[in-house]
């Protein structure tokens, strides 16, 4: 499974011990605040391309993996406001998923501290003989099309990685505080040496329509000045607000 990143108290579901569980679905990100990044899938390339950068980290085993970088903190994001609603265009669907998850591909979890679950409240998640309500069905049928994303993304890694086409991403960028932040530990795809691979790979790339994923990652980078720039605005509404209290106390 992937790093559970906000997921607090991750259990199985369970037929019988979950049977009175029911859901309330819930629009609030706020649970997602905390992380600067969360993984994503080549099939989400496209749309997060609008304004978030993609980019890949590498495990200790050498396993790439594309990562949509949400701030350029540390710790945390600005793109959930004050209610909860997210602030950009697309909302990754590692994000979108919770608080439901799958383990090894076929077992279905919950993060069982999310405010999402109720016994009073919600859709049901089993009906009363047990059996999978249509509320959960939906879950199930999103969960498994986002395993098979992942999977086809990981073997889309696997073959630039064995291509070698990653390299490293070290770039200075300004963040909201006026001060350089600089990104390191990360990697783009080499776009000189995407040039230099043989016909018969790229027509592969291509007939799968994952050499798009390629240019929208590429196209994607430039959104590393729209992630600065809007952290510089929060940090100048920040500062006013702070400013304004201030001067209402005095």
């Amino acid at each position: 499974m992937s790093e559970l990143l906000f997921y607090r108290g991750l259990v199985a579901l369970h037929r019988e011990s979950h049977r009175n569980l029911k859901f309330s679905p819930c629009s609030n990100y706020r649970f997602s605040i905390a992380v600067n990044s969360v993984p994503l899938t080549g099939v989400e390339f496209f749309e997060a391309s609008r304004d978030l950068p993609i980019l890949f980290s590498c495990s200790d085993a050498k396993r790439y993996s594309p990562l949509a970088l949400l701030s350029l903190s540390n710790h945390g994001h600005g793109l959930v406001d004050e209610e909860g609603r997210w602030r950009g265009s697309y909302v990754p669907a590692f994000i979108r998923r919770y608080p439901f998850a799958m383990k090894d591909g076929e077992t279905v979890c919950i993060d069982f501290e999310a405010s999402h679950f109720s016994e009073e409240e919600g859709e049901p998640l089993f009906d009363d003989r047990g059996e999978n309500s249509k509320a959960l069905n939906e879950i199930l049928r999103f969960l498994e099309h986002y395993e098979a994303s992942c999977e086809r993304t990981r073997e889309f890694c696997r073959q630039l990685s064995a291509a070698g086409l990653f390299k490293p991403f070290n770039i200075q960028v300004i963040a909201g505080n006026g001060k350089p932040v600089r990104l390191d530990g990360l990697y783009v795809i080499d776009e000189a040496r995407l040039r230099d691979v043989d016909q018969e790979q790229v027509y592969r790339l291509f007939k799968s329509g994952e050499l798009a994923w390629i240019y929208a990652h590429l196209h994607s980078l430039g959104a590393l000045k729209g992630l600065a720039k809007r952290q510089e605005q929060d940090v100048a509404l920040g500062q006013a607000k702070e400013k304004a209290q201030t001067g209402a106390l005095n």
